[in-house]
């Protein structure tokens, strides 16, 4: 990592899938060229938006390898290993360390709730068995336990941790969390899990972010990032105009999750495109129906992409 930047629009790319739930590699390289031909800053591999929760390990450990191999060195990539317990991300950790990639990301254990003395004993055992640059990655909404500020802060004046992808979505803990590395004087990287906040992310003191719409739309998420850094106003607005339109890709379903709304709308948007070949979402996820799919080609169009 220490010869790569690490900064600006890292996609959590989705990954596509056969009908048999198996990874669909060639769509998956076709994709990572898809988003770095359209100017993102790096990749977040087999992270909520590409269903990792859902998928075997080996299938996961297919979907990482493929990445690494196309990215080729081009961008960062940033690998999710996250498992149900600290023994089971360590596992996941290793299997990955020959691949290459610029850092490994981990969730607290889920199923069972955890505190924070549990979760400092977690990131630092984690970290002096992996030699890969370790990430918090802060999703409390999925796994029932939340990364504190203070304990992200421990952890990376420790130097146990180098970055955190925050997508709890509370705006007043990353604001303490910036106060303490900065009165700490602790380095880290901070990237938020949102799309609202790509073209104002340096206005609160992270680096980048991590938006799932990027799949779809990754030339305007890069541009947006990239005019907001440089105060160029109109295209910031051009730029916002277009997430919110792309927004409207999670709308077409009439059942299901958010997630399966969000995964299936834009994989099907990527399919109509010829990015992917399927746009199968592991089971329970609910797919579009034929019918929701019909709304895909207008919205297409209003973003240029048709």
């Amino acid at each position: 990592m220490a010869d790569k930047q690490i900064k600006g629009v890292v996609v959590p790319i989705l990954t596509p899938l056969k009908s048999d739930e198996s990874v669909d590699v060639a769509s998956l390289r076709r994709l990572v060229n898809y988003l770095i031909d359209n100017g993102v800053h790096g990749i977040w591999v087999s992270g909520t938006t590409g269903e990792f929760a859902n998928l075997s390990d080996k299938e996961r450990l297919v979907s990482m390898d493929a990445v690494v191999d196309e990215v080729n060195g081009r961008v960062p990539v940033i690998g999710n290993v996250s498992g149900a317990s600290t023994q089971l991300s360590i596992n996941m950790a290793l299997e990955v360390q020959e691949m290459g990639m610029d850092g490994v990301a981990v969730t607290p254990p889920y199923y069972y709730p955890n505190a924070q003395d549990e979760i400092l004993d977690h990131y630092r055992h984690i970290s002096a068995r992996v030699g890969t640059p370790l990430w918090v990655y802060n999703i409390p909404q999925t796994v029932k336990t939340a990364v504190a500020p203070g304990t992200v802060a421990t952890l990376a004046g420790e130097g146990a941790v180098v970055g955190v992808k925050d997508s709890s979505g509370a705006g007043e803990l990353l604001a303490q969390l910036n106060l303490m590395c900065e009165q700490g004087g602790i380095s880290l990287l901070r990237f938020l899990g949102t799309a609202f906040r790509i073209t104002t992310a340096g206005s609160v003191g992270v680096q980048g972010v991590i938006p799932g719409i990027a799949n779809l739309i990754p030339a305007a998420s890069a541009a947006g990032w990239e005019a907001g850094e440089a105060g160029d106003a109109d295209t910031v607005r051009k730029s916002n105009a277009t997430i919110m339109a792309a927004g409207k890709i999670a709308g077409l379903a009439k059942g299901g999750g958010a997630n399966a709304a969000s995964f299936a709308g834009m994989k099907s948007a990527l399919k109509h495109m010829g990015v992917i070949d399927d746009d199968t979402v592991s089971r329970p996820l609910r797919p579009l129906t034929d019918e929701e799919k019909e709304g895909i080609p207008a919205i297409l169009e209003e973003l240029a992409l048709a």
